[in-house]
C-alpha cells in the first residue's frame, strides 16, 4: 500500500467518523424542534421502511420493550405514529408513522441536506455513483455487524 492510499484511507475514515458525528447532531437538532427526544427521532426514522412491532422496534433500536412502550406511547400523543392491531393475530401490534405528520413537518427538517446531497451527487458519472453506493452499502453492513452482532 503506497503512502497516499494509506493517507486517502486515513483520511475516509476520518471524515466518515464525522460524518457520523454530523448525522448524531443533526437528529439531535430535528428532535428538538419536534419538541421529541433523540430515541424518538431514531424511532420515527426506523418506521420510516415500513410499520413494525414494539418488539421490532426494541430490537432495531437496542433498548427494552418496556421502554419502547412507553416512547410509542409518547410519540402516539404527539401524533407521530398510529397503533393497528393485526386482523389475524389480535395480540399483534403494529406501530406506523403517520405519513401526513412526517411529511409535513420531519421532511422539511431534512430537505435542504438531502437537495445538497443530491446536487452533489450529480457531479458524479454513474461508474463513479456505483463505487460510492458500493461503499456506502459495506458501511451499513458494518454498522449491522457490529451492531447486531
Amino acid at each position: 500500500m503506497s503512502s497516499a492510499h494509506a493517507d486517502l484511507t486515513r483520511e475516509i475514515a476520518q471524515r466518515l467518523g464525522r460524518t457520523v458525528e454530523w448525522g448524531m447532531r443533526m437528529n439531535h437538532s430535528a428532535a428538538s424542534s419536534l419538541n421529541i427526544n433523540t430515541s424518538d427521532m431514531f424511532c420515527l426514522q426506523a418506521l420510516q421502511s415500513g410499520s413494525k412491532t414494539a418488539g421490532e422496534l426494541a430490537r432495531h433500536l437496542g433498548i427494552t420493550t418496556a421502554s419502547t412502550t412507553t416512547m410509542i406511547d409518547r410519540l402516539e400523543r404527539a401524533g407521530f405514529v398510529t397503533r393497528t392491531r393485526d386482523p389475524q393475530d389480535r395480540r399483534r401490534v403494529a406501530v406506523q408513522l403517520v405519513d401526513d405528520r412526517a411529511r409535513q413537518e420531519i421532511a422539511p427538517l431534512f430537505a435542504p441536506l438531502v437537495r445538497s446531497w443530491l446536487q452533489h451527487l450529480a457531479d458524479y458519472d454513474e461508474a463513479e455513483l456505483r463505487v460510492i453506493a458500493g461503499f456506502l452499502a459495506s458501511v451499513e453492513e458494518s454498522f449491522a455487524a457490529e451492531i447486531e452482532g
